[in-house]
This record gives C-alpha cells, sequence and structure tokens, in this order.
C-alpha cells in the first residue's frame, strides 16, 4: 500500500532543479512500489493496493509492477487527477533533492474505501513506510484501517523512510505511532531509531525497540546492517558495487529482508542476502531498473564470497 508515482531525474550531477538542464526518465517509483516490485522478483505472491492517474504516467507504473509479476488489480484509476511525479537531482557528495507532487495527485486519492478488509485476511505480510503515512488525510486513514483490520497472524514491517524537515518530532512520533506500535520488524535508517525513542545513539534506540519484542534492522549504507534481536546483535557486511542511482536501495534491501524472514532463514544469511540485493539495486538509473531477480541474486552472492565467514 502507498504512494504510486514516476521519477524523472536529472541525467548529470550538480545540476538543480532551478536550473534548465536534462532529465531522464519517467521511471516507476514509489517506496512501497519499489519494495513490492523487487518482492516479486525474489519469487514472492504480492498485491499492491493505491490509486493512479489514468494516463500515460499511470501506464508506466502500471507495466511496471506488471512485469514484475505484481498483482495491481486492486490499483484503482481515476480520471480526477494524474499520476504522482517526483524530479530528483543528484550532486557530486552523493546527496540528493526531491520535488514531489504526491499529496494532489492521484495518490493522495487512496483512502479507507481502497482497503478490503476481508482481503487482509489472507495475507502474511503488510508493509508500511512514514512516507505513506505522510501523503494525504485520507491515506493515513487507509493505512490506519488496515493496521487495525489485519488478523493478529500478519506481521508487519515499518520502514520510517521519513524527513524530519517535513514534520516535527512529536508529529512524526504521533503519526507513526500505530504502525511502530504493532510492527513486527522495524528498519531504520540513520537518525530514525533515536528520532522515535528520545535515545542518544542509534543503537541505543534500536535496543529500546528491540526489548519491545521487535527485530529491529538498522540500515547502514556502506557499512552494511546491524541486526537487534532476541538472539543478541549481528553486524553484516555489504558489498562493493559501483554505484549509479542509490534510489530505492533501501525499500529493494527491505523486501529483501521479509523474504527471507518468509522463508526461515537465520539472520545472518538474512542480514547478508538483504545486503546483496541492496548492493546490487544501485548499479543502473533509475529506482527499480537495477533490482535483481532471485537467480541473479543468487549468482552475485557465490561470485561475491556469501559464505565469508560470519562476522561477530
Amino acid at each position: 500500500m502507498g504512494a504510486l508515482l514516476v521519477e524523472i531525474m536529472r541525467k548529470e550531477r550538480d545540476r538543480p532543479l532551478s536550473e534548465p538542464a536534462d532529465f531522464a526518465g519517467p521511471f516507476a517509483s514509489g517506496d512501497t512500489p519499489i519494495f513490492i516490485g523487487q518482492a516479486a522478483r525474489l519469487g514472492n505472491r504480492c498485491l499492491f493496493l493505491g490509486v493512479v492517474g489514468e494516463d500515460d504516467f499511470g501506464d508506466c507504473v502500471l507495466g511496471r509492477l506488471r512485469s514484475d509479476g505484481v498483482d495491481v488489480s486492486r490499483i484503482r484509476l481515476t480520471r480526477e487527477r494524474t499520476t504522482a511525479v517526483t524530479f530528483v537531482s543528484y550532486a557530486s557528495d552523493g546527496s540528493r533533492r526531491f520535488l514531489y507532487h504526491v499529496t494532489n495527485a492521484a495518490a493522495g486519492l487512496f483512502c479507507p474505501d481502497d482497503v478490503d478488509e476481508l482481503l487482509l485476511q489472507d495475507i502474511d505480510w503488510l508493509h508500511v513506510t512514514g512516507f505513506s503515512l505522510v501523503g494525504s488525510e485520507s491515506t493515513k486513514q487507509a493505512f490506519y484501517k488496515a493496521l487495525k483490520t489485519i488478523p493478529d497472524t500478519v506481521k508487519v514491517s515499518f520502514d520510517p523512510n521519513i524527513r524530519p524537515e517535513i514534520l516535527s518530532v512529536e508529529q512524526i512520533r504521533e503519526l507513526c505511532g500505530p504502525a511502530l506500535d504493532r510492527a513486527d520488524l522495524v528498519i531504520p535508517s540513520r537518525g530514525e531509531a533515536m528520532l522515535f525513542t528520545g535515545a542518544d545513539t542509534d543503537d541505543e534506540g534500536c535496543r529500546i525497540l528491540q526489548e519491545r519484542g521487535k527485530i529491529v534492522v538498522l540500515k547502514r549504507g556502506e557499512l552494511g546492517c546491524r541486526i537487534f534481536s532476541s538472539e543478541g546483535v549481528l553486524d553484516i557486511p555489504t558489498f562493493e558495487v559501483e554505484e549509479v542511482d542509490p534510489t530505492g536501495a533501501g525499500d529493494s534491501f527491505c523486501a529483501a529482508l521479509l523474504t527471507c524472514l518468509r522463508e526461515g532463514r537465520d539472520l545472518y544469511e538474512t542480514g547478508l542476502f538483504a545486503n546483496a540485493v541492496g548492493a546490487m539495486s544501485v548499479r543502473r538509473m533509475g529506482p527499480m531498473e537495477g533490482q535483481p531477480w532471485r537467480d541473479e541474486v543468487e549468482s552475485f552472492m557465490a561470485e561475491n564470497g556469501a559464505n565469508r565467514v560470519r562476522e561477530r
């Protein structure tokens, strides 16, 4: 569930959005669409709930998800608004700048009526992100309905993915509280565990969440990931690749995590597999263009020493 959109990006680095320059795209995008596309490529049976405009950009998003194997039958098409768009520019230092048109686009029309309560009885996992919750009031209420409707047997993964520049810390905590409380798996980026817990460090914040019975996977970029669970703390190394476009790597990483957890893999193997998927996804321009299929991940890991000695 979440915002379906297309992404249009600068071809060159250090070309701000305020000046004329060349763009590439459109590319299908959105944090939860990126997630679900990768999950489907890894062999999961996946369904997406959302809204797109009945336009060319909507066709772009739907076509990409279909080709990945996602069930798009519950995505609503509308002529009331056009498909959501984000523009992206990149700087030489690796930073990115986003300009979003989401809330007042088709994605912002996603509402509780789009959430089929009967459908939610037959799923294993529901993936929620902070970005989806901040999209619009109706979108937020749709997620809250889903969180209240799903059976206790359904697991929830929560990726905060929200910028403090948009809302105050207090607003973010209130907005994301229901998702964080219900989550079985929490996947924060740097700074987010501190934000949600008030801890002085991310490690301390992750331990606080872990003590609440959650598996917590801290995304650490080039350092890999750190997993906090009832089994203790694991540092998982990453893989070195040539980065072309980092957008969507964290969402692909999340999809790989859930894939391994569904399959009952141990946490170290899970983290290593997810790190491989995240690394592979940055090698092409476009947030979903570098996403690997299952056999590609297995070959990549075999070629890059995934049988390395477990680091503690």
